[in-house]
């Protein structure tokens, strides 16, 4: 889900998916997200460590809108339906909850997904062949999740840095494609740079308002690191495979 298609999506959604009609929304900042990554005792070193980073993410993927979804990505992170189901949460259960609930479900269920890999690569390169990796890219080879994460890297090693896109090879996920292993565009056709350079846009931003806590080591202001840092892997947190954001 992306914010400029918030509302049109959130009519549709509603229309198709009347269960989804109740849910009690809030709108939350980048701030706010950062404070409820500090707040889980289910979020790892690695969520803590750069809160403001994926704070700047949530308001990227869903305007901060706890409520938003696409039927397939769910509230202000953009859970996926896979991972949802694994919560025992229906969606209209998780889109009901509060934004520190879903932060902390979020949390539980991804904050140890993909900290090896392309993921680790990336987060140990300055670079791949030119292209900077940036806090945005990390946090979007995050949210994508392994598969994904991990063709972009390949082809961007491949094509002397470039990203894929879908004038240039790219593949866009569809149920095939993340079956196939194929998929290096989620569902909107982003790839960790491109959706990776959205979100560093909103890390920048939030970087001017958001708040760490003291000695609390949020990616913020005063939180006692750079803001748009590298987040660092984890190896011995063993990865979950996680579906594209398929809006």
């Amino acid at each position: 889900m992306r914010a400029s298609t918030l509302l049109a999506s959130a009519i549709a959604v509603v229309l198709a998916r009347p269960e989804l009609a109740l849910a009690d929304c809030q709108t939350v900042s980048a701030s706010d997200v950062a404070q409820d990554i500090q707040n889980c005792p289910s979020a790892n070193n690695a969520l803590k460590n750069n809160a403001c980073n994926f704070g700047g993410a949530a308001i990227a993927e869903s305007g901060g809108n706890t409520c938003a979804s696409n039927g397939n990505n769910f509230g202000v992170l953009q859970l996926t339906r896979s991972n949802l189901t694994n919560t025992g949460y229906s969606p209209s259960q998780y889109l009901n909850l509060s934004a520190q609930s879903q932060v902390c479900i979020w949390a539980q269920q991804v904050g140890n997904s993909n900290t090896s890999g392309a993921y680790q690569t990336l987060s140990n390169s300055g670079s791949i062949n030119g292209t900077p990796v940036t806090a945005g890219m990390l946090a979007a080879c995050f949210q994508f999740g392994p598969l994904i994460c991990k063709n972009d890297l390949a082809f961007m090693q491949a094509n002397g840095g470039a990203c894929p896109t879908a004038g240039n090879g790219g593949v866009r996920a569809t149920g095939q494609t993340l079956s196939n292993g194929s998929a290096s565009l989620d569902g909107n056709n982003q790839s960790i740079c491109s959706w990776g350079q959205s979100i560093q846009n909103k890390i920048n931003q939030a970087a001017a308002t958001c708040n760490g806590s003291s000695g609390g080591g949020t990616n913020c202001p005063g939180g006692g690191t750079t803001p748009g840092g590298v987040i660092p892997p984890s190896p011995g947190n063993a990865p979950v495979s996680l579906p594209a954001n398929l809006a």
